[in-house]
């Protein structure tokens, strides 16, 4: 007998807290490696950093090597979640909790990138805007480059509801416009907003003022499940789809994050060096 017949849940429950779990498990990755991007490439530089929870030790060097040390944490979310986005795509329109992983760690990895261009107008302390500080980049080049972020997240709608639905489980059904925004609803927005509480559990230990940035680029990610809410995804169709893994609540999906919380609390909160 599974965890969801056990405990009477849902096919729709079971996969919002597994969603929950793997958004919270995706953005403490991804935020781990976006500062461990910014610290490989001060390291390479010559520096020693180290990497916390939620931020990078940004070390002090000459204006080409601020630059390169700032560009480098979100040029690898970029990469990474571009990687896992290609990797999700190739995989058969299915349920599992490893493809609702590499879900939210594709849409965690390429978002970050775009909603530093989003804020680079208003979050001074955010790696875009020093970018453009260090440029001596006018206020007009930094809403142009929030504009392109902005574009982006339009862009990206379609394809990331699409995504969505590749996911849904076949005793889900996606017939109607209506069923398929609350199916987004329950299995990205809702459960991105529970992920939020989730993560930040792994501010203890560290600076308020960074657990305060870290949470608000987590909620960040708000805005391509808004936008993928309202975007007109196409869910496959069943001769397309292969076979779902059973939908409970999967222990894995609790033990990755308590893993990552521990991580965050015991060695992230004390700094690690890279």
């Amino acid at each position: 007998m599974t965890i969801a017949a056990r405990s009477c849940i849902s096919p729709q429950r079971a996969l919002f807290v597994n969603s929950a779990l793997a958004f919270a498990a995706a953005e403490l990755l991804t935020a781990a490696l976006h500062e461990a991007g910014h610290g490989l490439a001060a390291q390479l530089l010559g520096f020693s950093p180290r990497i916390y929870g939620f931020y990078e030790n940004n070390p002090s060097g000459d204006a080409r090597a601020t630059l390169i040390i700032l560009a480098a944490g979100p040029i690898v979310s970029l990469v990474l979640g571009v990687v896992f986005w290609a990797w999700y795509r190739r995989s058969k329109p299915r349920y599992s909790y490893g493809r609702l992983l590499v879900l939210w760690l594709a849409l965690t990895g390429v978002m970050e990138f775009v909603n530093y261009l989003i804020v680079t107008p208003w979050l001074a302390a955010g790696d875009t805007a020093q970018f453009a500080d260090v440029l001596g980049w006018p206020t007009i080049a930094r809403y142009g480059i929030m504009a392109v972020g902005v574009a982006l997240v339009l862009m990206l709608a379609r394809p990331a509801a699409d995504a969505a639905f590749a996911l849904a489980p076949r005793s889900i059904a996606l017939d109607t416009p209506r069923v398929r925004r609350r199916f987004i609803m329950g299995s990205l927005y809702l459960p991105l907003l529970a992920g939020l509480a989730l993560t930040a559990l792994a501010g203890i230990g560290v600076r308020p003022l960074y657990v305060i940035y870290g949470l608000l680029g987590t909620l960040g990610n708000i805005d391509i499940a808004v936008a993928a809410l309202y975007a007109k995804g196409r869910p496959p169709n069943d001769d397309e789809r292969g076979a779902d893994a059973p939908v409970r609540i999967e222990p894995v999906a609790i033990a990755l994050y308590a893993t990552l919380i521990l991580l965050y609390v015991f060695a992230f909160s004390r700094g690690v060096p890279i």
